[in-house]
């Protein structure tokens, strides 16, 4: 589909149903209280998405909600296959982008095979909404760059209540899940519970998973509450296995793939072999809260401390010798933090002030098992750092409502990063291209940065809003770039061009936003966001690169991009929704490019993407919904081999492959149980109805047409 024909279906989705719903006759649409003044805000737009109307029994992870929302780019493999850089705001990924869970972060440490964000153990059962928030505009929030995805919790219900549900679907998916809410007294509780496995499409991409969660709170009466919260998962995953035609051992049963054993450190299997079939890691990771709420003297206050820890235990098969070759213990996360907020509202002034800090560290390995003469070198374990990285921030901010048409935002933000580690430091290279020696080095980073923001509303009448956002933001090194960067894993200057590496720093970003949104039509809201980020410094990762990777900073890499929003209550029970995105980056002072003859931006983001969808709600309160989702082209960076005569990085090359444009069309539909069997739904739809075969990462294909059947009920 061209993107002229996605703009044309939106445009007669959202409008052109309403005349033929409704020919001959007067609609009258119900009441709607949206206005464009809660619409937006000065200090950033907010999207909220709810858990119970967009998710179902067999969603199987957050990331499959969240691809519908203009901005956002998805990138899966298998179904609950965990993997880093799953969801990008604006084109920045985890790395760049803060995720929360009731406004405390969750990015780990992204180290030893660990993700910064491991999406597949987020369980939705304990999620009432999710805000997503495009951009660094609030000075509430730090280190980041994309933006802000809070998960908001659900919490205990004056009423005792007991939900469960239960789902299976194409590819030996099967889900169930099962919460309860209670509160007695001051005290209330909300425990959850869940089971999900899946077969996988890919080849050796079975995974299997068990989450338990509880969230309690103890009233204080009319000052605040206690609150405080566990989430643990324990999860098998199977580690895709490569399956290319004119491979050795190929399997036409699964679909063509590169394959990726997921954990780290590196394996330096021998020549001609990898993971093969079997091969899989055991995860458990447990999240704690405490907090506590106050509203005392006009303040309403907030404070939290938390902490993570993640345990794994990894079993490598040969994929050449089908037999166990290496298991080793692992703890890629185990960090903690704490956040602090206030506010009162003063005259026409909302006035705030908090501080946050941020501990990263992580465990080493520990080989249990390495098989006798396989590896050609000896397997060393890693060593412990848990206290690697931190990060502290303190704001102050205000959002003064000048007058009814006329709102101002202003905030200030100090940021301090340091880190302060050894580090294995590569002092030479074979004539394979391979580290020929090491030597222990300190290396050592400490950074601040102050970050002021500003944004304003101006409401020319009560059915439009024109907003403008400023903001300085950064983005410190995370744990792996710090690591690798300072290990010697970083790329020669290219004799060809004019650029200069420089020492690694972080990355400075200037972000723009201009926009409108109106609700002046019955049923409609439509909005307008377009927005500029200039980033300088912009970390780059390669993976492959010999000797394994590299890690550099760009000079300079520019985002713009262009996002419409439609919302329209059309007529008798009919709805429609549509989002348009535009988005382009231009890089300058690339050192692996540096005349920019590969390209010119970062080419692995599309220039292009659109959703729209219908849905019927009927009086008897069924429901019934078709979506679409199109992303144009990408071409991503790959690595072709070779050695330069002194085997130094210089001997690789980049290239660039490309990922056709997909469009997947998903059906949906709810219908409610009998009144007497309870309140619930049964559900019931198709994925990927044409059987669309598209990659949203490359040498991934995703899914084909898959079936599912779901039912959920509530007392």
């Amino acid at each position: 589909m061209k993107i002229q024909q996605a703009v044309i279906g939106i445009l007669i989705l959202l409008f052109g149903l309403t005349p033929l719903a409704v020919a001959g006759e007067v609609v009258h649409l119900p009441e709607m209280e949206v206005t464009a003044k809660k619409e937006v805000s000065a200090e950033g737009n907010v999207k909220l998405i709810s858990i119970k109307e967009e998710a179902t029994p067999v969603t199987s992870s957050l990331p499959d909600v969240l691809d519908k929302v203009s901005g956002l780019d998805i990138q899966t493999r298998s179904i609950m296959t965990p993997k880093s850089s799953q969801v990008k705001i604006r084109g920045l990924d985890e790395r760049r982008s803060l995720i929360m869970m009731d406004g405390r972060p969750l990015n780990g440490t992204g180290v030893m095979g660990g993700q910064f964000v491991d999406w597949s153990v987020l369980s939705l059962q304990n999620i009432e909404d999710v805000a997503v928030g495009k951009g660094a505009f609030s000075a509430k929030y730090g280190n980041t760059l994309g933006g802000t995805i809070n998960l908001i919790p659900i919490e205990p219900e004056e009423k005792p209540s007991l939900n469960a549900a239960v789902g299976y679907k194409r590819y030996d998916t099967f889900s169930t899940s099962v919460a309860g809410s209670v509160k007695t007294g001051n005290l209330g509780s909300f425990i959850s519970g869940g089971y999900q496995k899946t077969g996988g499409h890919l080849r050796n991409s079975s995974a299997e998973k068990k989450d338990f969660s509880g969230r309690f709170s103890y009233d204080l009466g009319d000052t605040g509450k206690l609150t405080s919260s566990v989430r643990y998962t324990n999860g098998d995953f199977n580690m895709p296995v490569g399956n290319e035609p004119g491979q050795a051992g190929f399997d036409p049963s699964y679909p063509s793939s590169i394959g990726s054993y997921l954990i780290g450190p590196g394996i330096k299997f021998p020549t001609g072999d990898t993971h093969g079939d079997n091969s899989f890691y055991t995860k458990e990771r447990v999240e704690l809260d405490l907090g506590l709420e106050m509203d005392w003297s006009g303040f309403s206050s907030q404070a939290k401390i938390y902490f993570n820890n993640e345990d794994r235990e990894d079993t490598i098969y040969s994929y050449n010798q089908e037999e166990v070759v290496l298991k080793r213990e692992a703890v890629p996360d185990r960090s903690w933090g704490w956040v602090a907020r206030t506010e009162k509202n003063i005259s026409e002034h909302l006035v705030g002030m908090g501080l946050d800090g941020n501990y990263q560290g992580y465990g080493g390995t520990d080989n249990t098992y390495v098989r006798t003469g396989y590896f050609a070198s000896a397997v060393s374990d890693g060593v412990d750092d848990w206290d690697a990285t931190r990060w502290h921030g303190l704001y102050l901010d205000d959002t003064w409502s000048f007058s009814q048409r006329l709102e101002l935002y202003a905030g200030l933000r100090y940021e301090n990063y340091f880190g302060d580690r050894r580090v294995d430091q590569v002092t030479g290279y074979n004539a394979a291209g391979k580290p020929a020696g090491f030597e222990t080095v300190e290396a050592k980073f400490d950074e601040d940065a102050l970050l002021p923001k500003l944004g304003l509303v101006f409401r020319p009448g009560s059915e439009i809003a024109l907003h403008g956002r400023v903001a300085r933001a950064t983005r410190f090194p995370d744990n792996p770039a710090f690591y690798w960067y300072y290990g010697g894993y970083r790329p020669e200057v290219d004799p060809n061009s004019d650029v200069v590496r420089k020492d690694l720093t972080y990355e400075d970003a200037m972000e723009y936003e201009a926009g409108v949104t109106y609700t002046g039509l019955p049923g409609l809201t439509l909005k307008l966001n377009c927005y500029v980020y200039q980033v300088d410094d912009y970390i780059r990762w390669i993976f492959g690169y010999a000797p394994s990777r590299v890690v550099y900073n760009i000079d300079r890499v520019n985002f713009r991009g262009v996002e419409i929003d439609i919302q329209k209550q059309i007529a008798n029970g009919f709805s429609g929704f549509a989002n348009l995105t535009w988005q382009e980056t231009e890089k300058e002072g690339d050192v692996l490019d540096g005349s920019n003859a590969l390209s010119d931006e970062l080419s692995e983001l599309p220039e292009f993407k659109a959703n729209f969808g219908i849905k019927y709600q009927g009086e008897n309160g069924w429901e019934a919904k078709a979506t679409l989702r199109w992303v144009d082209n990408r071409q991503v960076p790959y690595l072709s081999s070779g050695s330069s005569e002194e085997g130094t990085p210089l001997g690789q090359t980049v290239t660039l492959k490309n990922m056709e444009e997909f469009t997947v069309v998903d059906l949906l539909v709810k219908y409610p149980l009998p009144k007497t069997l309870g309140k619930g739904y049964i559900t019931a739809g198709v994925e990927n109805l044409f059987d669309e075969n598209y990659e949203e990462e490359y040498g991934f294909p995703n899914p084909g047409q898959t079936v599912f059947l779901g039912l959920e009920f509530s007392y």
